[in-house]
């Protein structure tokens, strides 16, 4: 099937408000993107030591990038709209692949956390431990890669052409399926975040503890290092809140009305698309941490 475009740099009729917000807005979104993802490979690709964080790390990495890269066809598409076509669906498809990916291994991240704080004697282990844990960890990565690039791949057909308007919108009748719905609601989005909130609450409650327990000649740079620690699990649960819950409640209000909203559709999707350059936090302090390391 030929490419059908229909260009224009001035957009004009009742969707022009936004199509200029996506323009506006996606476009930062890929430049910061892929200078903070693209820096942080690097950064990576130097770490002479790795562990078992910076394999999850790795891979959300990844799952960024890769989400950023393709951004650049949502920012064309509001200067030449396509005609809905095969492309389209693998667009789609890319996008939910990359999103969930960074949510089920943020979760996963969460996991690790708690067990690392509920079970500290463990990560004193002997070197063949540790390379026991990476296996493990780079098994649970591919299992989350397997998992949503077989999801996606099983639930393609309610992102076909014929089910498009344009080529990353539904056409206006048109609702995904309930089993898809329940797969995003459940399992791509309910699951993780109390997961993640019931983590994240803990490691912050028992390092909050903690920080009640220390003796008056501790170290300042020790309790100021358990005070970041609180401040980044924090600052990550509300990201991950503030970026994935609104596409979710769109979707699930979407499915109960007919009736479609194209400006929470289109801020709540690019919500959950800045999670490709907040992510680059975490990546800071994991970075600045090993640079130290090696110093």
């Amino acid at each position: 099937m030929a490419m059908v475009f229909n260009c224009s740099l001035v957009p004009n009729g009742p969707e022009a408000g936004l199509i200029i917000f996506q323009r506006v807005a996606y476009t930062p979104v890929f430049i910061l993107g892929i200078i903070l993802n693209a820096s942080a490979l690097r950064c990576f690709i130097g770490i002479p030591q790795w562990t078992d964080t910076h394999i999850y790390m790795l891979n959300l990495l990844l799952a960024d990038l890769m989400l950023t890269l393709f951004l650049p066809f949502r920012i064309f598409e509001t200067y030449c709209p396509m005609k809905p076509m095969p492309l389209c669906t693998f667009l789609i498809c890319v996008h939910y692949i990359n999103m969930y990916a960074s949510i089920f291994i943020i979760t996963a991240i969460s996991i690790h956390r708690y067990v690392a704080i509920r079970f500290p004697m463990q990560n004193k282990t002997s070197h063949a431990s540790e390379v026991r844990r990476r296996r493990i960890t780079s098994g649970i990565c591919a299992l989350i890669w397997v998992i949503v690039i077989t999801l996606s791949t099983t639930f393609r057909k309610d992102m076909y052409p014929d089910r498009l308007a344009t080529c990353y919108e539904l056409k206006e009748p048109d609702k995904i399926s309930l089993s898809f719905l329940l797969v995003l609601e459940i399992l791509g989005y309910l699951l993780p975040i109390v997961t993640i909130m019931t983590c994240s609450a803990h490691v912050v409650w028992t390092v909050l503890k903690s920080l009640k327990d220390i003796h008056q000649h501790t170290e300042e740079e020790i309790i100021d290092q358990r005070k970041r620690v609180v401040a980044i699990i924090t600052a990550n649960m509300i990201v991950f809140i503030v970026c994935f819950t609104p596409i979710h409640v769109y979707h699930l209000l979407r499915h109960i009305s007919v009736k479609k909203s194209h400006i929470i559709h289109d801020v709540s999707e690019w919500l959950a698309t800045t999670n490709c350059c907040l992510d680059s936090v975490g990546y800071y302090f994991l970075l600045k941490k090993a640079y130290r390391d090696k110093m």
